[in-house]
């Protein structure tokens, strides 16, 4: 019964090691990838405070110029502009809770 035990040993240790290599690429590929993810959703919250700034300063223009007498476009503007700061907020929230999550 021993040399069995013993014919086993080399085949069990190999196993082992390619398990252990898969398992360290898996998580190593897994940190990559969410490293990734919280870099896009802080990206695109970047792209949409530009359009929350843009958004706020053809506000401001519109004011200046002719205290929003185009209804219009004035609702459409502001539409633009709050659903910009909504993604904005909710980009970043998402990359926080991505980034403190292991």
């Amino acid at each position: 019964m021993p040399q069995i035990s013993a014919a086993k040993s080399p085949v069990r240790k190999k196993d082992r090691l390619l398990g252990a290599f898969f398992a360290g690429g898996k998580t190593m590929l897994l940190s990559f990838a969410r490293t990734f993810y919280v870099l896009w959703l802080q990206a695109t919250g970047l792209f949409f405070i530009v359009f929350t700034v843009m958004g706020s300063a053809a506000l401001i223009r519109q004011y200046g110029a002719d205290h929003f007498a185009d209804r219009h476009r004035f609702w459409i503007t502001l539409g633009f502009t709050v659903v910009s700061a909504w993604f904005t907020l909710i980009s970043f929230n998402r990359a926080k809770k991505t980034s403190r999550r292991r």
